[in-house]
């Protein structure tokens, strides 16, 4: 907390409000060079509108306004969008900016599968909890659509502040009456889960220089006509598993299978599987049923078919897949969360 009793993420806004007020021009109007990154990137992936989170003053939604894309940009100081929108009107770029103010820590004013691209330079890092790190970037999934790209940045725990000022936990520190989360590179491979992560550059920015990683990911495209489909309505992700690996058993490379799935563990579960198996998971397919796509690979870990959140046995996996008898016993180690075992 804050000598006035605000915690890191008011005081963020607070001091932002006030720098916004006292220093409208503090970064110039050239835009970021990850925004000139993010431009390159959106229009490889065919994007028309971009969503800026922590838009500041503005700089970077003006300069994806003037380069063909409609923005709506959302900043965390109250000041900032008056400030923008009078500056796309100037520019006559107005046509294409919306603006708003908005707290990362709340759920985003729209609509799933409702914008091509997100752009975020810095904001994730504002002082948030990682859980409130993690909401966020699965707010940002929700609102993507199929395929869509996400262009963001955040401090480096190699960053000079990090480890100095006023601890908030979480790799959080606050200076000057601004604070900031220093995100490990581990945790920023965590937040990319289920993603395709295109890239996380490393790189330094402002004087004194601020240390970041840009990261570039985006969503499957949305998945093909399956080859298989599972059906797993009513069963628990255990169950499920069992009958997915079944029904994969000896499909080819390539192969496009889609899994019903009702267990509210699935959205979970069918990823981790895929990551520890190495099957594409293609994400969730659009539509009135909760459908989950992935696609067979080559080389793929071969996995016990009693139990196929193992792995298998180097002999079996050397033999090919052998039945064996089921033994009903406590949930082993390992087993999808929230699942338990055939009695």
């Amino acid at each position: 907390m804050t000598d006035d009793g605000q915690g890191p993420a008011e005081a963020r806004r607070t001091h932002g409000q006030d720098a916004c007020a006292a220093r409208p021009g503090t970064y110039g109007e050239r835009p970021s060079a990850p925004a000139v990154h993010a431009v390159a990137v959106f229009r490889a992936a065919g994007a028309r509108d971009v969503l800026e989170l922590g838009a500041g003053h503005g700089r970077d939604a003006l300069h994806f306004a003037r380069e063909g894309f409609a923005v709506r940009a959302a900043g965390f100081s109250a000041a900032g969008p008056e400030r923008l929108r009078a500056a796309a009107v100037r520019q006559g770029v107005d046509g294409r900016v919306t603006a708003e103010a908005y707290d990362v820590r709340a759920p985003l004013p729209l609509p799933d599968d409702s914008v091509d691209a997100v752009f975020a330079h810095m904001p994730p890092g504002t002082a948030l909890s990682t859980g409130e790190t993690r909401a966020l970037a699965g707010e940002v999934r929700r609102v993507l659509r199929p395929g869509g790209t996400f262009v963001h940045t955040v401090r480096h725990t190699g960053d000079a502040p990090c480890g100095g000022g006023i601890p908030h936990g979480d790799d959080s520190h606050e200076h000057g009456g601004s604070a900031a989360q220093f995100l490990p590179r581990d945790l920023v491979d965590a937040l990319a889960e289920g993603w395709t992560l295109d890239e996380v550059h490393a790189f330094e920015e402002g004087d004194p220089p601020r240390r970041l990683w840009r990261v570039t990911q985006s969503l499957p495209p949305v998945p093909a006509a399956p080859d298989i489909t599972v059906d797993g309505t009513g069963l628990l992700c255990v169950t499920l598993l069992l009958r997915l690996r079944k029904q994969i058993d000896g499909a080819a490379p390539g192969t496009v299978v889609h899994v019903v799935a009702t267990d509210p563990a699935a959205p979970l579960d069918l990823p981790a599987w895929c990551h520890m198996t190495g099957h594409d998971y293609l994400g969730p397919v659009p539509g009135e049923r909760p459908v989950y796509a992935l696609r067979l690979t080559a080389g793929a870990v071969a996995t016990r078919p009693d139990a196929p959140w193992h792995p298998a046995a180097p002999q079996e996996a050397a033999d090919g897949p052998r039945e064996t008898p089921r033994r009903p016993g406590p949930q082993r180690s390992g087993a999808p969360s929230g699942a338990v075992p055939d009695r």
